[in-house]
């Protein structure tokens, strides 16, 4: 289906040079995919975001200086072999 857009040759110019596009068609149904992915993501993270806190509530907190030591609580095989 062949469609007319008004886009900004800027923002379309730019894209196609960012994503190395040979075209505009390319450039605009790449975005559109991209938009659909990501709100895709968005909503899937909003749906599991209870799990994915409940999971960690009072498990970990944000440390003042991230060259402190993991606490010893999530501190596991994983955390002490990559540090």
């Amino acid at each position: 289906m062949a469609i007319q857009l008004a886009i900004d040759d800027t923002l379309i110019n730019e894209a196609c040079i960012l994503g190395h596009f040979k075209n505009k068609e390319d450039a605009v149904i790449n975005a559109l995919r991209e938009f659909i992915n990501r709100r895709k993501q968005q909503m899937t993270l909003q749906k599991n975001n209870g799990i994915v806190f409940g999971v960690m509530e009072n498990k970990f907190s944000i440390p003042a200086n991230f060259d402190d030591p993991l606490p010893k609580d999530i501190e596991d095989d994983f955390y002490s072999a990559t540090l």
